[in-house]
């Protein structure tokens, strides 16, 4: 469904900036090859409040009712939990105890906290990952959260000392409701932490794959601010990871309630001489991406015609973005490996790569590196220590980084 305003103020004048064609659903993974339903995947720009976002929705029962990301696959985003969790516990006073994950996934946040020995609750709409949250001692609502939902949690368990959506609050369709829910749940002297792809570094990188249908919006800590301002809440202090491709980490507070830090203002400083206020940056990233397209999908089709054999090394939502965007299929990639249990055995959307098991592969002669923002952590693998394991890593630019770099 195409949107007619802006999803943060309202507004009509939308431009569009970039398209990435008509592309399936990032995790619409099938048991099965064949065609995946596809939707537009096309990005705007709102020149009211400056705000990038996606022109079209996929339904989000469609899309988290049945999902197959797992917090807990990769052991450097449990050390990130880990380190945002500490900060937000340096506040709490005695009697504040309780936390609460929008979009809890398999819970891997919340184990942070529940281990500090707080009280914990997981929100989270697909019911296969709600189950395995709950297995392992994360109490979880299975719905989607709103104010509704919000309400009910204050009703059984009061307000919340800590509210966190690590990675979710960009994927809600009907986002005013659900930030009138985190005001109402937020206790007095909460913290309310977002985090997610900071919108400066994907512009700055060229991480295109990133935009895709789930994340309905991106944020630059203004825009967020301009959000949050609208229902009283406000952005106290932000911290930045090298998670995702480059994320924020914002501490939100009822506005007026903690002293605003530096930090935030510097940001917003730098968010505005960077011009990322103006459409003509997204112009001219949109110029860049089709080049990278290009370059991405030559540079993998001079390396099968010499007679290498790549894979796909994960099988992650961006991955699907690029296969798609730049015409990736089974002639340049044969399979894709993964860890991931929730994946192996089935078909990346769009381009029927299978998905197989890391484990049961003979290494190719390379690996097309889908899951690039990890790069650092799989440098540190037996294999390419050894120097057998090769990387095309496809942003900023396409390049092979081998043992020898």
């Amino acid at each position: 469904m195409e949107i007619k305003c802006c999803r943060v103020c309202g507004g009509k004048n939308l431009d569009d900036v970039l398209d990435l064609g008509h592309q399936p659903w990032g995790n619409d993974f099938r048991p099965i090859s064949g065609e995946a339903e596809k939707y537009p995947l096309i990005a705007v720009f709102c020149n009211d409040c400056s705000t990038f976002q996606i022109k079209h929705n996929v339904s989000k029962e469609v899309m988290y009712e049945d999902h197959t990301y797992l917090s807990g696959a990769n052991t450097s985003m449990t050390k990130h939990f880990q380190s945002v969790a500490d900060k937000a516990c340096r506040e709490l006073g005695d009697k504040e105890n309780f936390v609460v994950d929008i979009g809890s996934n398999d819970g891997t946040l919340l184990q942070t906290y529940k281990k500090k020995g707080l009280k914990v609750l997981g929100v989270e709409p697909c019911e296969n990952i709600s189950l395995k949250a709950i297995n392992s001692g994360i109490p979880t609502v299975i719905d989607f959260f709103n104010n509704d939902v919000a309400n009910s949690i204050i009703d059984q368990h009061g307000k919340a000392n800590i509210i966190s959506a690590a990675n979710v609050f960009y994927h809600v369709e009907e986002l005013h409701d659900i930030v009138k829910g985190i005001k109402n749940l937020l206790s007095d002297n909460g913290t309310f932490i977002v985090q997610g792809t900071y919108l400066p570094n994907l512009i700055n990188n060229n991480e295109f794959d990133i935009i895709y249908h789930e994340h309905l919006l991106y944020y630059r800590i203004e825009n967020l601010n301009f959000l949050l301002n609208k229902f009283g809440l406000e952005v106290f202090d932000v911290d930045f990871a090298d998670v995702h491709g480059g994320s924020f980490v914002a501490y939100i507070s009822h506005t007026s309630s903690k002293e605003i830090s530096q930090n935030v203002k510097n940001a917003i400083l730098n968010e505005r001489k960077n011009m990322f206020h103006e459409k003509d940056t997204y112009v001219l990233f949109a110029e860049r991406v089709k080049k990278l397209r290009s370059s991405i999908h030559k540079m993998l089709k001079d390396l099968v015609s010499k007679g290498n054999t790549i894979y796909a090394y994960g099988a992650p939502v961006k991955g699907t973005v690029m296969m798609n965007y730049c015409n990736i299929d089974s002639s340049l990639t044969q399979l894709a490996v993964e860890i991931n249990k929730e994946k192996i055995g089935k078909y990346i959307p769009g381009v029927d790569v299978k998905v197989v098991d890391e484990m049961s592969v003979e290494e190719p002669d390379y690996y097309f590196l889908l899951s690039w923002n990890f790069l650092e952590v799989f440098k540190n693998s037996q294999e390419f220590k050894s120097g057998k394991r090769k990387f095309i890593v496809p942003v900023p630019e396409p390049r092979i980084v081998c043992k020898e770099d």
